[in-house]
C-alpha cells in the first residue's frame, strides 16, 4: 500500500507537470505576436492588408521571385506606403507566418484543455497540424515549402516559433515515457524528428500533389500510426 508521503509526492509531480504544460502553451501562444507601435485602427488594417497580400503573392510566385512592387499592387497600395511598414521582402516573408502560428497555438491550447493524457494531447497536436494546413493552404505552402527549409530563419523570431512547435512534441514525448507508452531508452529528440517528419511529409505531399485528397483523415491516420509505433517499441 502506498504511503501518504508517496501519494503526496506523486500528486506534487502531477501538479508540477500540469503547471509546466500550461506555462509552455501560454508562452508559445503569445511569443509569435510581433510587437508593433501602430495603435491606430487604420494603420493596423493596412498592415493586415499587406500581410494578406504578401501571403497570396508568396504562395503564388514563391519568395525568391516575388517583388515588393507585386505585393504593394496586390494590397492596393503604393510601394512607398508598403515601405513605411516593412523594410524588405524578407521581413514580410518572416512576418507572414507568425500570426498564423499564434492562431494555431492558441487554438491548440484551448482544445487540449479537455485532454488529460500526453498520448491524447500528442494525437490532437499532430492531427490539428495537418488540419490547420488544409484550412490555410497558402500559408502552409509558404511555411512548409519555403520558410521551414530555409537557412535564413536562424536568428529570427520565426525561428523561435518553429522551435516552439517542436518543444510541444518533445514535452509530450517525455511525458509519454512517464506514462509508459514511449520507450525510455529511445532518444526523445530522434522520436520528435520521426513524428514531425511523418506529418510534415504528409502535408508537403498534399501541397504539391493534392494527395491524399482528405488531408484531415490522412493526418489522423498518420498520427495514430506514429503513436502506435511508439507503443509497439515498449511492448518488444
Amino acid at each position: 500500500m502506498a504511503t501518504k508521503e508517496a501519494v503526496g509526492e506523486s500528486e506534487q509531480v502531477a501538479s508540477d507537470t500540469a503547471s509546466a504544460w500550461d506555462s509552455l502553451l501560454e508562452e508559445i501562444a503569445h511569443r509569435p505576436k510581433r510587437a508593433t507601435e501602430r495603435k491606430q485602427d487604420r494603420a493596423k488594417r493596412t498592415e493586415q492588408q499587406i500581410l494578406n497580400a504578401a501571403l497570396r503573392v508568396f504562395a503564388r510566385d514563391g519568395i525568391s521571385r516575388s517583388r515588393i512592387a507585386d505585393i504593394a499592387a496586390e494590397a492596393g497600395i503604393s510601394t512607398s506606403t508598403l515601405y513605411e511598414y516593412y523594410k524588405s521582402k524578407e521581413d514580410l516573408a518572416y512576418d507572414v507566418p507568425l500570426s498564423h502560428l499564434a492562431e494555431f497555438f492558441e487554438s491548440y491550447h484551448a482544445n487540449a484543455a479537455s485532454r488529460t493524457s500526453a498520448r491524447e494531447r500528442l494525437l490532437l497536436y499532430l492531427v490539428m497540424s495537418a488540419d490547420y494546413a488544409r484550412e490555410h493552404a497558402e500559408w502552409a505552402r509558404l511555411l512548409y515549402l519555403e520558410i521551414w527549409p530555409s537557412v535564413f530563419v536562424s536568428d529570427t523570431e520565426l525561428r523561435h516559433s518553429i522551435d516552439d512547435f517542436t518543444r510541444v512534441i518533445l514535452f509530450l514525448v517525455k511525458e509519454g515515457v512517464a506514462e509508459g507508452w514511449v520507450a525510455p531508452d529511445r532518444n526523445p529528440y530522434e522520436t520528435v524528428a520521426v513524428l514531425i517528419g511523418g506529418v510534415n511529409q504528409l502535408i508537403i505531399t498534399w501541397l504539391l500533389y493534392r494527395k491524399p485528397k482528405n488531408l484531415t483523415r490522412a493526418g489522423t491516420e498518420m498520427a495514430e500510426r506514429l503513436i502506435a509505433m511508439l507503443e509497439n517499441e515498449v511492448r518488444r
